[in-house]
């Protein structure tokens, strides 16, 4: 997954619902892929972004920043909401836990499951009345060989010649 280009496909259909709320960006140009499913990625931006605009609503900021080091990339999304107390934040993940009286439970849950299947990690901090960065790293991804890449980041294996 090219993270640029995922996180504007979402941004564009989520900010045009968003009134109050401020989401900023700051995704440097040229991050390697990632290792995820472009799909399950963007099910997980999504998820955290409606964690993010109920901790802040009516009305408050978000960000989405991402980095490279060390041969991982790092998303993190943050919020100046509420915050989760720490007693709670250690349960976020756990399927049908919520801190929220409108939510099901299953958001972080399933963030955790599908960064876990490409390998990655997530994980939380958070302060009580100042907000929330929910962190996701990734391992980058490097094409097989004799994988034939678009620029869009998708990738096919080519024929072998001997078949």
């Amino acid at each position: 997954v090219q993270l640029d280009t995922a996180v504007e496909e979402i941004l564009a259909l989520y900010q045009s619902n968003e009134q109050g709320i401020v989401i900023d960006t700051d995704i440097p140009a040229g991050l390697p892929l990632v290792r995820a499913r472009d799909s399950e990625f963007k099910e997980v931006l999504i998820n955290l972004l409606e964690n993010a605009r109920e901790a802040v609503k009516p009305s408050g900021g978000v960000q989405i920043g991402a980095s490279f080091r060390d041969g991982e990339v790092c998303l993190q999304v943050s919020d100046d909401g509420r915050g989760i107390k720490p007693h709670l934040l250690g349960r976020i993940f756990e399927p049908r836990f919520s801190t929220s009286s409108t939510g099901t439970g299953l958001g972080l849950a399933i963030v955790q499951r599908l960064v876990r299947s490409w390998g990655g990690r997530v994980w939380a901090e958070s302060t009580p009345g100042v907000g929330t960065t929910m962190s996701i790293r990734f391992v980058a991804w490097e094409p097989a060989p004799g994988m034939l890449v678009s620029a869009a980041g998708t990738g096919r294996m080519l024929p072998n010649p001997q078949d």
